[in-house]
């Protein structure tokens, strides 16, 4: 499944990035993301620390299935991918990424109010790994009528 261009231009904004696994016995563990890109049409890339999500990590690993919900806290707007996810060590092309997002994201918070300390603790970067998800599914997933809603495969 493709992402169209709106979603891939909103994903690499200053968005909330929470990666939700499940374990060997489907129980979830959600984790933070601290950067986002979309690498191809069908493919989304999430940098992450281990050190501060381990269960997260793991799951990912053991199992490689992962639901990303991407939401901007001035609207809500939000989008959701699911798909199979391969995890590596991050680069210094991630850590970019990474040191871009959480700079973004502080600005963010503060122009709609929130202090940074409050906002700090899940910006963290410590043993950052890269999920790299290939789309199988995206769904609207902003409060209202057309919460949950699939958005269909495009044709380009």
């Amino acid at each position: 499944m493709q992402l169209t261009d709106e979603i891939r231009h909103f994903i690499a904004s200053p968005v909330m990035i929470i990666v939700g696994s499940r374990d060997a016995a489907n129980c979830p563990s959600i984790g933070r993301a601290v950067g986002a890109r979309a690498a191809r049409e069908d493919c989304a890339e999430v940098v992450l620390s281990a050190w501060q999500w381990p269960e997260t990590a793991a799951n990912l690993i053991a199992n490689g299935q992962a639901a990303i919900t991407f939401a901007r806290p001035s609207d809500y707007v939000s989008y959701q991918i699911k798909g199979n996810v391969t995890l590596r060590a991050a680069g210094p092309e991630d850590l970019e990424l990474s040191a871009l997002y959480r700079a973004a994201v502080l600005e963010m918070f503060s122009e709609l109010g929130l202090a940074a300390e409050l906002v700090r603790p899940w910006l963290v970067d410590r043993d950052p790994v890269v999920a790299s998800l290939k789309v199988r599914e995206l769904y609207i997933q902003t409060p209202g009528p057309k919460a949950g809603t699939a958005i269909r495969a495009e044709t380009r």
